[in-house]
């Protein structure tokens, strides 16, 4: 028996199995918990990342919450914030990244010239492996603020070309266009029959005094309501005062002036028309800009209808603005942005240096898309360039288009607007699309609202 023993426990069979067998369990301990704790950190970031997301947008440009803070008289919580800012934080999370309960706390505070939100998360996360442990859930927490404020004010001159030459005679739409041309099968005027313009025409009295001509497609359009484009961008601009007014946390942040390209055609020269000096009110510029519409010319064929000059309008606008663009950091120091809508096709006596068709009609008259030079002038003296491009519609039987345009730089006219624009100040606004939404976003761009709002933990 001794000798059975002894030879027992020299025997060391198996004993790799047993401690094997003794050692997993803590081995797919270890496992499981770092498996629970991957899944928490996953979870974690997730939830920071709405967090995130909601204190910025409770206190975004045109948020309830802002909007409700820049009409308080007096400091304090800002409590629209609070239902505002956890709809946010729902809806900017993974839906696959579920948590057992989930507490969620915003609040939106005014303080002198800041606006700050605060959002704090509370988590209980259900555990797998840890189970076995004991432990059912693991506690996630977080804290996101962000603050519109004083500190990051970007002061602004905003000088608004609106481009209101005939060629924004167009319909709005493929709609619009299709019912101009219907409507006015029956024109007075021969050449204004079937078209898809609604051309401006105007006469002169033995007075002098300028009046508009009844019979042209113009006033057929207004009588069928049929909407041109140079509606929709007039209503978009009188719109945008309000966006202003709402990102703005001072009021004189932003000063704001309109040009047009003239109430009517002038032969010979172009030039632009003051519509609005610099201001900071608002509603007076609203209101100007709402009633910019269309140029009006003497007959069809005025000038060989070469009546868009891009070179004269960008020329004249720079020596409207005295200096160089500033930095934006104070009063004194404004930065300058030109915010030019236009559909991008140049049309001028150039007789010389023209970039697109030379000759159509007449020996000087220039088809051509925008001139960059004159771009690079402006950016030199620091002065910003917004460009909002309304696509240029082509109409498939016009033979300009078909023999001149097409051939030589038709794909040409978005392309050299956005060349000529700042980095990241180009939008383009189709037929059908939301111009007013479009210019909002390209303003807010341009002033630099984002940098109002940034996160601050």
């Amino acid at each position: 028996m001794r000798v059975f023993l002894m030879r027992l426990l020299a025997d060391r069979c198996g004993n790799f199995g047993v401690l094997t067998a003794l050692a997993i369990v803590p081995l797919l301990g270890a496992a499981g918990i770092a498996v629970d704790y991957g899944s928490v950190l996953e979870i974690h970031s997730d939830l920071m990342g709405a967090a995130d997301a909601a204190a910025l947008g409770a206190i975004a440009a045109k948020s309830p919450a802002l909007l409700a803070a820049q009409q308080m008289k007096q400091d304090g919580e800002v409590t629209v914030g609070d239902a505002d800012g956890k709809t946010l934080f729902l809806s900017q999370r993974d839906v696959h990244l579920g948590a057992a309960s989930l507490d969620v706390d915003v609040k939106v505070i005014k303080s002198g010239g800041d606006i700050s939100s605060k959002v704090t998360f509370t988590a209980q996360v259900p555990t797998t492996f840890m189970r076995v442990l004991g432990q059912e859930t693991m506690t996630v927490t977080g804290v996101a603020t962000a603050i519109y404020g004083t500190e990051s004010r970007v002061y602004t001159d905003f000088y608004m070309l609106l481009d209101n030459t005939p060629s924004m005679g167009i319909g709005a739409t493929q709609g619009d266009i299709d019912k101009l041309v219907a409507v006015s099968a029956n024109a007075q005027d021969a050449a204004g029959r079937n078209c898809a313009f609604a051309c401006h025409m105007s006469w002169t009295g033995s007075d002098g005094v300028v009046h508009d001509d009844k019979g042209s497609n113009f006033y057929i359009a207004r009588q069928n309501d049929v909407t041109l484009r140079i509606d929709v961008v007039a209503q978009a601009a009188k719109a945008l005062m309000d966006d202003v007014t709402s990102l703005r946390t001072s009021p004189d942040q932003f000063r704001v002036a309109a040009y047009s390209f003239g109430k009517a055609a002038k032969e010979p020269g172009y030039g632009i028309m003051k519509v609005s000096a610099p201001t900071i009110d608002m509603a007076s510029i609203a209101n100007a800009v709402g009633q910019v519409t269309l140029m009006t010319t003497d007959h069809h064929g005025y000038n060989e209808d070469a009546l868009t000059s891009f070179d004269t309008a960008l020329t004249n606008m720079g020596n409207e603005i005295k200096g160089n663009g500033g930095t934006g950091t104070s009063t004194s120091d404004r930065q300058t942005v030109i915010f030019f809508v236009t559909d991008g096709l140049g049309d001028s006596r150039k007789p010389s240096g023209c970039t697109g068709y030379l000759g159509w009609a007449d020996a000087d008259r220039c088809l051509e898309p925008i001139d960059l030079k004159y771009c690079s002038q402006l950016k030199s003296r620091n002065i910003k360039l917004a460009i909002l491009y309304t696509t240029y519609l082509p109409i498939p039987t016009d033979p300009i288009w078909n023999r001149a345009i097409n051939p030589t730089f038709g794909t040409q006219i978005g392309p050299k607007l956005k060349q000529c624009a700042s980095d990241d100040l180009f939008f383009e606004v189709k037929p059908g699309d939301d111009m007013k939404q479009a210019m909002s976003v390209l303003f807010s761009k341009a002033a630099g609202a984002e940098k109002n709002l940034r996160l601050t933990q």
